[in-house]
């Protein structure tokens, strides 16, 4: 799989609605940029509507996981790391083909656990909506054009279950590819510890 890095349009560090890119201009962007073409690579995060700590059971998890491989699998996406947290998850992803393939992942992806979804977040009938019990429609993307930003990135996904509180080590967490990065395969989601190039 090719680990090329592809190139932006500039936006003079700052694009319409983000934060100034820390690392120089154009190094990070929003998917409104378009950069969207074999190579790209995305750093994704999609949230549920009612947030709270609802991935727990490992079964769900686990079912989580597999739908997101599977949806990965059968678009062709690279995954270069993952991490499944209570309410959300994050994906650094590399797009293998032309078409847009990022969304349609995240999309099959939420469309597919909706189910699964509904039946963690157990909250009174009374506010159990169908809006509360789902996935937000909108998901954050951002494009990451070099090797250092995808670090950054990575070092993110991992660090994220520590930030919070859920493990002392990022290895420790099992719904991230954190152990990957050491020799042992997370056992769900296939991802390519190469293109990084630690």
């Amino acid at each position: 799989m090719s680990g090329t890095w592809h190139a932006a349009p500039s936006c003079g560090g700052r694009c319409p609605g983000t934060s100034p890119a820390p690392f120089g201009s154009a190094e990070m962007i929003r998917r409104h940029q378009q950069i969207s073409q074999p190579g790209s690579v995305h750093f994704v995060t999609t949230v549920t509507q009612e947030r709270g700590r609802w991935f727990v059971d490992p079964e769900d998890c686990r079912e989580l996981l597999w739908a997101f491989e599977r949806a990965r699998h059968r678009l062709g996406v690279t995954c270069m790391g993952f991490v499944l947290m209570p309410d959300h998850i994050h994906a650094l992803l590399q797009q293998t083909e032309p078409d847009d393939q990022i969304s349609e992942l995240l999309r099959s992806f939420k469309q597919s656990t909706t189910q699964t979804l509904r039946r963690c977040i157990r909250v009174p009938p009374v506010q159990a909506s169908t809006q509360n019990r789902s996935w937000r429609r909108r998901f954050d993307d951002v494009a990451v054009l070099t090797n250092d930003i995808a670090r950054v990135k990575l070092g993110y996904i991992h660090g994220n279950p520590v930030k919070r509180g859920l493990c002392e080590a990022p290895e420790a967490y099992a719904w991230s590819s954190a152990r990957d990065y050491l020799g042992t395969p997370n056992g769900i989601v296939d991802v390519d510890t190469a293109l990084i190039g630690f």
